[in-house]
């Protein structure tokens, strides 16, 4: 993730009290965020499942990043997956390692994104087919509001070539590779998330 390497049997606590402070501290060095000071950007993490947890995470003035345990009060995004497709996403199986990661890079997080972030309403639910094994699915809730809904279906490896702006999502879409259900107006809206 990110160019980490995550053991595959990490606890969830482990991931989110130490590895995850720590990915956005070295990634902090290489691209400082502009534009953040006196903002607090919100995200929250619910793994479903026999060992799941939340936890929220809250970046103040884009250099400061909290771990807080069962969750926060109004998070911009919350994010839920069951633990199995959690675990792909960190470990980088198939794909699925864009979808987690693009949450702790530094360079994703400016005052323009934030702004255009605060404007999403809805809900995302992403749909990813693997080779192997059944899809990663995974739930986007915006700024507390559950409509619109919108639906992205996709392989998981185009998926995250797309989060890294090697595939453009019109072209992925006019060619069949993406497919968007329900509010379209809501997916075209997170184009932000893509380099």
């Amino acid at each position: 993730m990110n160019g980490y390497t995550v053991q595959e049997d990490i606890s969830i606590k482990k991931f989110f009290e130490e590895v995850v402070p720590q990915i956005f501290r070295d990634q902090l060095k290489g691209a400082p965020v502009q534009g953040m000071e006196g903002v607090d950007f919100k995200l929250q993490f619910r793994i479903t499942g026999d060992t799941g947890a939340t936890y929220g995470i809250v970046v103040k003035n884009g250099t400061d990043l909290q771990v807080i345990t069962n969750g926060i009060p109004d998070p911009q995004i919350s994010f839920e997956l069951n633990e199995k497709d959690w675990r792909d996403s960190i470990t980088g199986k198939e794909g699925a390692d864009a979808v987690m990661g693009m949450f702790f890079n530094p360079a994703m997080l400016n005052k323009n994104k934030y702004d255009s972030l605060l404007g999403v309403k809805g809900v995302l639910n992403l749909v990813l087919s693997r080779d192997a094994g059944e899809p990663f699915n995974a739930r986007l809730q915006f700024n507390n509001t559950s409509l619109p809904a919108s639906t992205i279906k996709m392989k998981a490896a185009e998926y995250s070539e797309m989060l890294k702006g090697r595939i453009n999502p019109v072209t992925a879409f006019m060619s069949g590779k993406l497919k968007i259900g329900g509010d379209m107006g809501l997916a075209m809206k997170l184009q932000m998330f893509i380099k």
